[in-house]
């Protein structure tokens, strides 16, 4: 299951988890053409900042001004060893988030793990990782049917 198909469902996610999405900032790293589904809808829920970057190179340098993080890698087989498929470490998170007071929300959209796990026992870090992403979609998808 691609998460793709789902951007309004997981849009809706982080603006439950994040208590609202107006005026909050956000980070998504991937292809032009996979962030800019969930761009049209962040916008729309009055976004106040939403930083784009191809590659996760600078993501200690973005962490500290934003509450949402989305990695939205390519997930077709052919660049599956590019660098926008990179794993993205806790150690790189970590150093982002340095005097961090408020949460960090991260969703890893990939189609496998592209954010290291163990960013999500940072504190003030709540790491959703594609299996999670799956199965609350999938329990979305019974309810709704």
């Amino acid at each position: 299951m691609t998460t793709q198909y789902f951007v309004p469902e997981v849009v809706s996610i982080a603006d439950a988890c994040l208590g609202g999405l107006q005026g909050r900032s956000a980070l998504l790293i991937g292809p032009e053409e996979q962030r800019s589904p969930y761009i049209l809808l962040l916008q729309q829920a009055g976004m106040k900042r939403i930083y784009q970057e191809d590659t996760a190179q600078r993501i200690s340098s973005l962490l500290p001004q934003v509450q949402l993080l989305m990695h939205i890698p390519i997930s077709s087989e052919p660049y599956a060893h590019t660098h926008s498929h990179a794993l993205i470490t806790a150690a790189s998170i970590a150093q982002g988030c340095i005097g961090r007071r408020t949460p960090l929300l991260i969703f890893d959209l990939a189609d496998s793990t592209s954010v290291e796990e163990l960013a999500g026992l940072l504190p003030a870090v709540c790491l959703y990782t594609p299996d999670d992403i799956r199965r609350i979609l999938s329990r979305a998808e019974v309810q709704i049917s």
